[in-house]
């Protein structure tokens, strides 16, 4: 099939941990379909800089990092109003259209990721081409948006308008059936992992080429330093209940580097602050780790509980919907309820006593969440959307609001 993936989020020279896992997963379905990545960047913005969103608080030159040669990656640029999502779904549909209207042959299938505004540019852009739209739900747009009205009516407009919906997560299930998906055109399908550079590793040689102590436990963080994903949790859970020889290591930036490296440099050496790591340094930090912790208060589905698994590491989480399904307890790690500092602690103590097969863990996930089953899922659920408009199903959508 040729599919035209579209993304606000993709790696760049200036951001290069951007939204990496979109760009795996466009490199593992290139292997199975024709492949163009519409990558729209924002441009010439109206205010201050201090009231930028993230996504444009520095304007990108338009370069990206190369995929397999087969992948060409456009990025038109839009006008950028900030904090104004209908505008800019309107001018990203544009974009769509332009790339629909150009193309030397037709799509089968447009691939959008999260559910406002590619989801709505998506739906717009194609209504008068006839091509299916596939939407992946991601994260932010289940749990956090659709608690606003204003985004709920957006979404529910992407819902009416698109083929398919994929969430990475189960725990998606119920509010997107709630905004109006059907069974019938929602699909479950997790983030992908590289199970290529994801994989088991010597745990002693990292720990050296990283400059970590060895023999004695460590603990792992890598994320955005910042109140919701609950690292000051676990940092107050190691210094309480960690045994006295044991590491903590946390690699990432974010609001609380400041108070983490005041802490670090008066812990003797047992609290250890990286700043932000490449995705190939991820993979080595995992590979020095005892253990990966995660104690986030909110998740879509995390890359990074995958990735540990991959390694064959044990993660100790939290109990939210999204981390719990993918922990099998005392077999790959160990469930806390969110919050809860003592059980934390508790269960960074108990971990080193137990038994855990790492190569069994790693096998297991590898199956599970390597790229190719991923995408092949992916590909099943093209060709549903494609059946489906081929028996009339396609909700034809003429017309949709954006504001």
């Amino acid at each position: 099939m040729r599919v035209l993936v579209l993304t606000e989020s993709f790696p760049t020279p200036e951001d290069p941990g951007r939204g990496v896992f979109i760009r795996e997963q466009v490199d593992a379905l290139s292997r199975l379909h024709e492949i163009r990545v519409l990558f729209p960047r924002p441009a010439l913005p109206v205010i201050a800089s201090a009231l930028l969103e993230p996504r444009a608080e520095s304007l990108d030159s338009g370069a990206c990092f190369q995929l397999r040669p087969e992948v060409e990656v456009d990025r038109p640029a839009y006008f950028y109003v900030p904090r104004h999502r209908g505008i800019r779904a309107w001018q990203i549909a544009q974009a769509v259209r332009c790339t629909l209207r150009k193309a030397p042959s037709p799509y089968d299938i447009v691939h959008a990721h999260w559910l406002s505004p590619a989801g709505l540019a998506a739906v717009r852009g194609v209504a008068e081409a006839g091509i299916p739209v596939v939407v992946t739900a991601h994260a932010g747009d289940v749990y956090r948006d659709l608690k606003q009205p204003r985004y709920f009516q957006m979404a529910q407009q992407v819902i009416r308008g698109t083929s398919r919906i994929i969430a990475v997560t189960d725990y998606f299930r119920e509010p997107l059936l709630q905004a109006g998906a059907t069974p019938e055109k929602l699909r479950v399908i997790p983030n992908g992992v590289d199970v290529g550079l994801f994989a088991p590793a010597d745990r002693d040689r990292a720990r050296t080429e990283l400059r970590l102590p060895t023999n004695v436990p460590l603990y792992l963080y890598i994320g955005n330093l910042q109140t919701a994903k609950g690292v000051a949790d676990v940092v107050e859970a190691f210094f309480a209940y960690a045994l006295p020889q044991a590491v903590l290591v946390i690699a990432g930036t974010g609001p609380l580097w400041k108070g983490f490296s005041r802490r670090a440099s008066e812990s003797g050496g047992r609290m250890i602050l990286r700043g932000w790591q490449s995705h190939d340094s991820v993979a080595r930090y995992l590979a020095a780790a005892d253990c990966f912790v995660l104690a986030s208060y909110a998740e879509g589905n995390p890359v990074t509980v995958l990735e540990s698994l991959c390694c064959g590491r044990p993660v100790i989480g939290n109990s939210i919907s999204a981390i719990a399904p993918l922990i099998e307890e005392g077999k790959n790690g160990l469930l806390v309820p969110p919050g809860d500092v003592p059980a934390l602690g508790r269960a960074m103590r108990a971990l080193p006593d137990i038994h855990w097969e790492h190569t069994v863990i790693a096998q297991q996930a590898a199956s599970r969440y390597g790229w190719a089953s991923v995408a092949q899922r992916i590909s099943e659920v093209y060709g549903e959307a494609v059946a489906s408009a081929c028996d009339g199903q396609r909700v034809h959508v003429s017309t949709l609001a954006i504001d």
